[in-house]
């Protein structure tokens, strides 16, 4: 016993390895829904979820019910995002029942849809076409022709849009991320890429916007029912002999409230080619490469609407130093979940830059952080219920926080076991951050 204790000592002293001997690391629990969602009804008018939810030592997976399918939310925030889909979804439906819909629905579609099934159909002289056809409609978005061009070259290649390795790929939202379906052909994908000039010449592309804002969803939701849904509702209002302001008219307004802030009257009011044109301008003032702003405008893990956040508060905290050493990490994320997890990350920072004291400079160890003026290192964790594992573990005793002052913001809670254990290393944890 002395001999292993021994060793265990010599082990963190000369190789600087952190040690978990003040307690075993822990097996993430399942938490009663009511601890960890105090607010939410375990069943609603359209929906239903388990009692408990399973945590995987950051991070909460709830499983909900509804009559549109089964549906994931992992991570803090995304329960209230899922739930508000739910409920677009029922007013949807209900749209679609109604008398006026049914009047309008019945204009033939055809004409409009013939140039979309062109590109479909023809995929190989719909990508021939994409610069000429993109650039008359995005007259000044060189930035939306680029972008197209590159992820098709992407899909057609069966290459990862964007991803790079590194240590965005370990970050939480890897194992227990919902993989969207792929039923679509990268012929199909190719033509959503570059922006399906034809429909946005027709302006599908913003009367679709205008319903998700009338939801209160995000039009680049990852949500793939939801997503087929605004489509197939969009083309139907489209084709009918009323106008998308009317239409959307006769659409309760969204009765959720999310927690996202992902979305603004930004992403929701400004073309996908604009969107992508600012987004590009913003970085690149911020210093960040050309090569790693291309990255991102085309990454299957960032939706148009993630990138618009991510940009957001970067541009917020514009003072801050080295924003291109973020860029590493949020390139090389594997899901969207992790994708989320980064923009979250950058959102509290910018809380904390904005409410408590400016930060000076960015930096990253596994996850972003930032400096104060006063050297005071600031983690922020968009995290649901953390445990004490072998990777909290290694973070909180690193050597590259262990001679600074230092914070850890999370937005949910932590086990007393990691607690205890982490404030004994010196820092200071702030639970149920109002960061988030």
């Amino acid at each position: 016993m002395i001999y292993k204790t021994s060793f265990r000592i010599f082990l963190v002293l000369n190789l600087g390895l952190s040690s978990a001997f003040a307690a075993d690391y822990q097996s993430p629990p399942s938490i009663a829904f009511d601890k960890v969602f105090p607010d939410v009804a375990i069943k609603g008018e359209h929906y239903s979820v388990a009692p408990s939810v399973d945590t995987d030592g950051f991070l909460t997976r709830t499983v909900i019910k509804s009559e549109f399918g089964e549906f994931i939310a992992l991570g803090p925030g995304m329960l209230e995002i899922r739930l508000n889909e739910i409920d677009a979804l029922a007013k949807l439906k209900t749209f679609e029942a109604s008398d006026e819909f049914q009047r309008g629905a019945k204009e033939s579609a055809q004409q409009k849809m013939s140039s979309l099934k062109q590109i479909y159909d023809k995929p190989k002289e719909a990508v021939a076409g994409i610069s000429e056809g993109v650039s008359r409609f995005f007259k000044r978005s060189y930035r939306a022709t680029k972008t197209g061009v590159q992820t098709v070259n992407d899909v057609i290649h069966d290459k990862t849009p964007g991803s790079i390795e590194g240590a965005g790929a370990n970050l939480p939202g890897s194992a227990q991320s919902q993989a969207l379906p792929d039923s679509e052909s990268k012929y199909k994908k190719a033509a959503k890429a570059s922006g399906s000039t034809a429909v946005n010449i027709l302006g599908f592309d913003d009367s679709r916007r205008k319903l998700a804002k009338r939801l209160g969803v995000d039009p680049y939701t990852t949500n793939p029912v939801l997503d087929e849904k605004l489509d197939e509702v969009t083309w139907s209002i489209f084709a009918g002999d009323f106008g998308i302001d009317l239409a959307t008219s006769l659409i309760p307004g969204s009765i959720v409230i999310t927690t996202s802030g992902l979305v603004t009257n930004w992403v929701w009011d400004t073309p996908p080619g604009d969107l992508r044109v600012k987004i590009e301008q913003t970085l690149l003032r911020l210093g960040v490469s050309q090569e790693d702003i291309d990255r991102l405008l085309r990454h299957r893990s960032y939706p148009l609407s993630y990138q618009a956040a991510l940009t957001a508060a970067m541009e917020a905290m514009d003072t801050v130093e080295r924003h291109e050493d973020i860029m590493p990490l949020a390139l090389s994320v594997v899901t969207v979940d992790q994708a989320r997890f980064v923009v979250n990350s950058l959102r509290m920072l910018q809380r904390y830059h904005e409410t408590v004291q400016p930060l000076k400079e960015f930096g990253v160890q596994g996850t972003v952080f930032a400096a104060t003026k006063n050297d005071t290192l600031v983690v922020a964790a968009p995290v649901d219920y953390v445990s004490w594992t072998e990777m909290l573990d290694r973070f909180s005793a690193n050597d590259r926080f262990s001679s600074k002052p230092r914070e850890l913001h999370i937005a949910g809670m932590m086990s007393e076991t990691a607690a205890d254990i982490v404030r004994q290393r010196g820092w200071v944890i702030h639970q149920d951050s109002n960061l988030f």
